[in-house]
């Protein structure tokens, strides 16, 4: 999918179960109980579903570099609900044979409610071949 910088993209909807954040905290080896406990979703596992979720939507040529990952939790995501997520596109920068393509992206929960911002880049070669 090509997308013009300041068109939004709609990410989808992710429903926080336990086992989904069981699953997350799996993956990265973190054995604390205490999100479980508290009933809430890391934001790192949040900030990793719209990562995956903008991967999958954008059209990445073939030697792309995931490069910068900037996030800010706004609040707490609670298991049971959902997070809808929206991406925008900034206007890509090029530098020494290099494209620079950031996407800012917003997550909301089940109330509206903003839980979460951030931004990600990835580098592309400027003459790379689609993926």
């Amino acid at each position: 999918m090509d997308v013009a910088a300041g068109e939004a993209i709609d990410l989808g909807c992710w429903t926080l179960t336990e086992e989904s954040v069981r699953s997350y905290l799996d993956a990265v080896g973190d054995d604390l109980t205490l999100y479980l406990e508290l009933g809430v979703a890391p934001p790192l596992a949040l900030c990793a579903y719209a990562l995956g979720a903008m991967l999958e939507k954008l059209s990445l040529p073939v030697g792309a570099i995931h490069s910068i990952q900037e996030m800010e939790a706004v609040g707490a995501a609670s298991i049971g609900q959902d997070i809808y997520g929206e991406a925008v596109p900034e206007r890509p920068r090029k530098r020494g044979g290099l494209r620079f393509m950031t996407v800012g992206y917003t997550l909301r929960d089940d109330a509206g409610q903003v839980v979460q911002t951030g931004k990600t880049t990835v580098l592309t070669p400027e003459s790379g071949d689609q993926g």
